[in-house]
């Protein structure tokens, strides 16, 4: 803008000499040298812009151009986000409450209830009923109610359904002891004993005494349950 409001000053003062050495023959040599020595200084000036604006596009055209919506630099991973990573990459199988685990003419696995109580009774407790209550003092039980359907031609042993494993805050591990419902749920029958036939429903109950800080804690907590020799791990608390 500014080189192009010289050359129309240079302009402007041109025709205003003209228009007086029409009117003044004497000056008009006068008026003529100094004419070119604006016209000199000007084209000197207009130069000197020229090479100030090419510097500046040279200057831009390197300079890092950032807009809304565009990806950070993302900064190099520390140690947690490191692990973080590793985790996300981990082939860990997992089971979700609710979520029938298939394993073809095997069995099919469901986790239907997770619970916490100082006295785990039968789902529907009859007159008389076998209960499990945590002795020691700080503890309660953790129970993982597991209901398994046979899809093999033989009997299956409702001990052998499933080995499980509860841990807390990553490093804290307890095991679990099993039980089995019977008479539709009125009561309890030691898995040592039972079978689960082909095509019907088994509901076994694994019972992890643990201190009561598990319960009332925030730290991840998962069970890590191993079916037919593979293990899968089901979160309970992030």
């Amino acid at each position: 803008m500014r080189t192009i409001s010289i050359w129309l000053s240079a302009a402007m003062l041109a025709l205003s000499v003209a228009g007086c050495s029409s009117g003044k023959s004497g000056s008009a040599g006068e008026n003529t040298e100094k004419l070119k020595t604006e016209i000199s200084k000007l084209q000197e000036e207009n130069k000197q812009l020229k090479a100030e604006n090419d510097k500046l596009k040279e200057e831009a055209s390197v300079l890092p151009v950032t807009a809304a919506g565009e990806a950070e630099v993302v900064e190099p991973a520390g140690e947690e986000a490191g692990t973080a990573v590793a985790d996300a990459g981990d082939d860990q199988k997992t089971m979700v409450k609710g979520t029938p685990l298939v394993i073809d003419g095997i069995g099919e696995y469901t986790i239907t209830k997770t619970s916490f109580a100082k006295k785990v009774i039968p789902s529907k407790p009859g007159s008389f009923y076998t209960y499990y209550e945590a002795k020691e003092p700080g503890t309660t039980y953790l129970a993982i109610t597991l209901q398994a359907k046979n899809l093999a031609g033989e009997a299956m042993d409702a001990d052998a359904v499933a080995d499980v494993k509860v841990k807390y805050d990553n490093k804290y591990e307890y095991s679990t002891f099993s039980t089995m419902e019977e008479n539709g749920g009125e009561d309890f029958t030691y898995t040592s004993i039972s079978e689960i036939e082909p095509l019907k429903n088994g509901t076994l109950v694994y019972l992890a005494e643990v201190p009561d800080e598990v319960e009332s804690g925030s730290k991840p907590l998962y069970a890590d349950v191993k079916i037919e020799g593979e293990t899968y791990r089901y979160i309970i608390v992030k």
